[in-house]
């Protein structure tokens, strides 16, 4: 194959690449970028996933190849990742692939995989952060599904990947801020507006919520239960009269601690999956 040079200046909006089983890269690109991946990794099959979503295998010489491949591609600003060594451990890379059903008519995916979905919303994650299938980020993700009603202004603190403030505009938001201090996250989480077409309307920042002035209609935090008490007073302080907060990342013996920073709210019944549990709360109007 052609030499992939670094291109950093290169936007990486829906260059995508996973490898899917062993010796293949699986290339997964918007329309206009069809072109460009063919000169590098010659002429393929394309197929469309959905609108403006293209895939096409490439079969390197051996896995090695395959991962050097992955790795020049992700050098290059394109997303990659690696796949299953041996078609022994398919099913389970098929498994973890799979996309994340939310509520009636949504699912969340890695670009490179098919959904039949109404809304799809595409997370590439990048290094150390999720794309949503974890338990303490779908109980949110329920909830944003359920409650965003259209018009909404959302803060998403500790926003990593951006999954959450991105499917808050997916479901009707009309903007959402994300905030985390980690740069990786959030170069992930620009990287994941873009390839869902919500730029105009998701910011993320290396901002501290206590920098914060603007009230919202809804803040949703999936972060450690520690870290939650501490910043207690400054969630409750951006979130308007009528809005509500989404506390997520928490067990069942850390629940009655956090009830307790928050005097100012009152929470509805505990949202539990698998051992992990989100609380809702909304403002004592007296």
């Amino acid at each position: 194959m052609a030499t992939i040079g670094r291109s950093h200046n290169r936007s990486p909006k829906t260059r995508l690449v996973t490898r899917a089983v062993s010796g293949n890269v699986v290339v997964a690109v918007d329309e206009v970028s069809r072109s460009e991946v063919e000169s590098i990794l010659g002429a393929t099959e394309w197929t469309q996933l959905r609108n403006n979503r293209w895939v096409a295998t490439y079969e390197a010489n051996s896995e090695e190849a395959a991962l050097k491949t992955v790795a020049d591609l992700r050098d290059a600003q394109y997303v990659a990742v690696a796949g299953p060594p041996d078609s022994a451990r398919a099913v389970a890379w098929k498994k973890w692939n799979s996309p994340i059903p939310v509520g009636q008519s949504t699912e969340v995916c890695f670009p490179w995989v098919a959904s039949n979905a109404e809304l799809v919303i595409e997370i590439d994650p990048g290094v150390g952060f999720g794309r949503g299938d974890h338990p303490s980020t779908r109980l949110l993700l329920e909830e944003l599904a359920s409650r965003i009603s259209g018009g909404e202004s959302v803060l998403d603190v500790g926003c990593g990947s951006g999954i959450l403030a991105i499917a808050a505009v997916r479901f009707g938001a009309a903007r959402a801020i994300g905030i985390d201090i980690n740069e990786a996250g959030l170069l992930a989480a620009a990287a994941n507006a873009r390839r869902n077409g919500v730029t105009g309307i998701t910011h993320f920042a290396a901002t501290r919520l206590d920098q914060l002035t603007q009230k919202f209609d809804v803040v949703i935090a999936n972060i450690h239960d520690q870290t939650l008490r501490e910043l207690a007073s400054d969630l409750v302080a951006r979130l308007k009269p009528t809005g509500w907060l989404g506390l997520s990342g928490v067990s069942r013996g850390q629940i009655s601690r956090l009830v307790a920073a928050f005097p100012q709210l009152e929470f509805e019944p505990v949202k539990e999956m698998q051992e992990w549990n989100a609380l809702i709360g909304q403002l004592i109007i007296e």
